[in-house]
């Protein structure tokens, strides 16, 4: 069986209480929302970028990206349409060129269905190293924030043929014909609930039980991903269970539903919590069954230690801002018409996507931007070098003219780590007072959404304080 080797998360910075989205909200009740330049795709790459990192200064494994074989991307939020999602975030993240790159999209469940597929190609044995990502970013309608399900996260995990964190012992899907509610031409459909839920997601977790749960009494923790997850404790005590193995999800009352997201961090909450037998269960149109032993090697709490950092919006109208500015899909969203050439983003990918640098023969001196000759020692001899991202300040600027959701834009000059100064814009500036930089603060770089112009997505690196 598939084993996993590593994972990452990736949570916006920002998070609004439910109080602040309506009078009647529960207190303490939150929900992680993008920043105006994020979207799904900048937090799949951040989680990617968290599951290949190996070191401090923010320098992935090549060796690493390099044995990555596939690449499965999921989401019920989809940007793209015939354009491969996988294929994009794989040239962005460095990988080989010609992997398997597959989209599965469309559904809450996909994220699972990803886990699945990458369980069964590692099985059959042509693959060994299969990187999957999750990612969803969805704006409920305004006034809806409370009755619809929404949170923004993703997460990475890798999985490949060798021991690592936790080991899949099982897996298995079961499908249903009968959805609860689904979309058709552009039209929300809904059956009777008492008939649906009966017809639809009793009778196929009770049947997907019967088949899957052979020794119930040998699981520790029981993940139940479903929207209607309260109404299977008759049908898990009758399978052999008892309500003392149910995991509870903690997390949709921080984070709230974060879609196709959702059950992968379930699972690996619960694989942070240490516990030796898992069985997850995610429910969307049929169930994905997952037996998954915990290996007991990974020490870290990535997601524990994510989950304590974040800032709340103070305001309605904050968050109406943000919503307008990140709301990419919108078709209000308006685009900047300005020059841009694929062309020369593509002569320069190394340096502006892939932040290779230069570093002189002779005297060592590293430098991001192409240089004819070392300033230092005048040698015109440089070989290629991989940049850090992190640094420190060097001196920055406030831009107070430039359009701006959140102004004034701060312009930084950076120090990288290792050598090479680049200069960024600060981002997750919506309360400036809170995220001060100054001159000699250790910040890193994280790849954000530019301005949209020429009708296509833009992305470039910014900076955030470390």
């Amino acid at each position: 069986m598939s084993n996993i080797k590593s994972y990452g998360i990736a949570l916006p910075h920002f998070r609004i209480e439910d109080t602040i989205l309506h009078p009647k909200g529960k207190k303490g009740i939150t929900k992680s929302v993008c920043f105006s330049d994020e979207d799904l795709i900048t937090l799949a790459f951040q989680a990617a970028s968290n599951c290949l990192d190996v070191s401090s200064s923010g320098v992935e494994n090549s060796n690493l990206k390099s044995n990555i074989d596939a690449i499965l991307f999921a989401s019920s939020t989809p940007v793209f349409k015939n354009r491969y999602h996988a294929s994009f975030l794989a040239d962005q993240l460095g990988l080989l060129h010609g992997i398997l790159a597959l989209d599965l999209i469309n559904s809450a469940r996909s994220g699972t269905d990803a886990l699945l597929l990458a369980n069964t190609l590692i099985d059959f044995g042509k693959y060994k190293n299969i990187l999957v990502l999750a990612s969803d970013v969805h704006f409920p309608s305004i006034g809806k924030e409370l009755s619809t399900p929404f949170g923004h996260a993703a997460c990475a995990i890798l999985i490949g043929n060798e021991k690592g964190i936790a080991e899949f012992t099982s897996a298995k899907s079961y499908s249903s014909s009968l959805a609860e509610e689904f979309s058709y031409k552009g039209n929300t459909i809904q059956y009777d609930p008492r008939f649906s839920r009966d017809a639809g997601f009793k009778a196929n977790l009770t049947s997907a039980l019967k088949s899957f749960a052979s020794n119930p009494k040998s699981i520790d923790a029981v993940i139940l991903n479903s929207l209607y997850a309260r109404m299977a404790g008759g049908i898990f005590a009758k399978a052999g269970f008892e309500e003392t193995q149910f995991a509870m999800d903690t997390l949709s009352s921080k984070l709230g539903n974060t879609g196709a997201v959702h059950a992968l961090l379930l699972l690996v909450n619960e694989i942070e919590n240490e516990k030796k037998t898992i069985l997850l269960a995610d429910y969307t149109n049929g169930t994905n069954f997952f037996e998954i032993k915990n290996q007991g090697s990974n020490s870290e709490k990535v997601l524990q230690e994510q989950l304590k950092n974040f800032e709340l919006i103070n305001s309605y109208q904050d968050y109406l801002l943000l919503r307008k500015t990140g709301n990419f899909n919108s078709a209000k969203y308006e685009t900047k018409e300005m020059f841009s050439s694929e062309m020369m983003q593509e002569r320069e990918k190394d340096t502006l996507q892939y932040l290779k640098g230069l570093k002189c023969d002779k005297c060592g001196t590293i430098y991001y931007l192409k240089s004819t000759r070392c300033k230092n020692c005048k040698e015109e001899n440089f070989s290629d070098v991989q940049l850090s991202k992190t640094g420190i300040v060097y001196t920055l600027t406030s831009e107070h003219y430039f359009p701006s959701s959140f102004p004034p834009i701060h312009m930084l000059v950076i120090d990288l780590d290792g050598g090479g100064r680049v200069t960024v814009q600060q981002t997750d500036t919506m309360y400036p007072e809170k995220n001060k930089i100054k001159i000699g603060s250790k910040v890193k770089l994280v790849l954000r959404k530019m301005i949209e112009n020429d009708m296509k997505p833009n992305y470039f690196w910014k900076a955030v304080n470390l």
